[in-house]
């Protein structure tokens, strides 16, 4: 996909990735909307970018709020060409049973169902249009899952798969789908998830991070060639690696002897 002149919206733009995602695809000449649960971020970002970005408050849980954006986007710039569901948040590092219902529900809702609703509601017009692009943002995390981060890092596995899923839904309707996979970057996201840590734990681990522009630029280039998997971060190549060993190594015969009639055709 030639991105210049598309219409690309990005939720969760008001800073770190987001608003990386959306500076990329401006350098290229796109036509950008930014949304934020927080409406003075995505403006100051909007301003700062250029390009005849605007901005949009916007709460990506609500399917009232995504109405709403949908259409003032169609109206101000047409309909959406790429669509970047990057809105996420996170969690304490805390062993799972002290994580709250409540965080565990606005985690999901923010997450996964925000996800799901961008997806929902754009997917008919792309397919319908046989042109377009998805980026879902998911983690390392969403590979690589933590302890003591088990509902962010489920959350962030849930996008990976129904990513994966619908790339193949929409595939023979000429729409892409992408995932990106960020380590440790520059945001208020990050910052805020170390709040509680000693002081130089919190120094170096901001000395590992990532500028947001980079992966934006990553963003941009997998969705011009239609690559399904963005990884900005392969310092995590050797512990994926062990990950799928464990996996593959669990494939040995069948739990009944001499069952083969487990395949399903897709």
């Amino acid at each position: 996909m030639d991105v210049s002149g598309k219409v690309v919206l990005v939720t969760g733009g008001g800073g770190g990735i987001g608003a990386g995602i959306a500076e990329a695809f401006a350098e290229k000449g796109a036509r950008i909307a930014i949304t934020d649960i927080n409406g003075e971020w995505a403006q100051a970002e909007a301003a700062r970018i250029g390009h005849g970005t605007i901005a949009l408050a916007h709460d990506v849980s609500s399917p009232e709020s995504w109405a709403g954006v949908k259409e003032a986007v169609e109206a101000q710039l047409g309909p959406v060409d790429v669509l970047c569901n990057n809105a996420g948040i996170s969690l304490p590092f805390k062993p799972m049973e002290e994580i709250t219902l409540d965080q565990f529900d606005r985690c999901m809702a923010i997450n996964v169902r925000g996800v799901f609703l961008g997806c929902h509601l754009f997917m008919p017009e792309m397919k319908a249009r046989k042109s377009g692009h998805i980026v879902n943002t998911s983690s390392v995390n969403g590979q690589l899952p933590h302890g003591t981060f088990a509902v962010y890092s489920a959350s962030k596995f849930a996008v990976a798969a129904l990513s994966e899923a619908i790339r193949q839904e929409l595939e023979p309707f000429g729409v892409g789908v992408s995932i990106l996979y960020p380590g440790l970057t520059r945001s208020r996201m990050s910052m805020g998830q170390w709040e509680s840590l000693p002081e130089e734990i919190k120094c170096e681990l901001e000395g590992k991070m990532m500028d947001a522009i980079w992966l934006g630029r990553a963003v941009v280039r997998a969705t011009e060639e239609n690559r399904l998997h963005i990884v900005t971060h392969p310092d995590h190549l050797e512990n994926l690696k062990a990950r799928i060993d464990t996996l593959y190594s669990a494939f040995g015969e069948p739990a009944q002897p001499g069952f083969t009639g487990g395949r399903v055709r897709s």
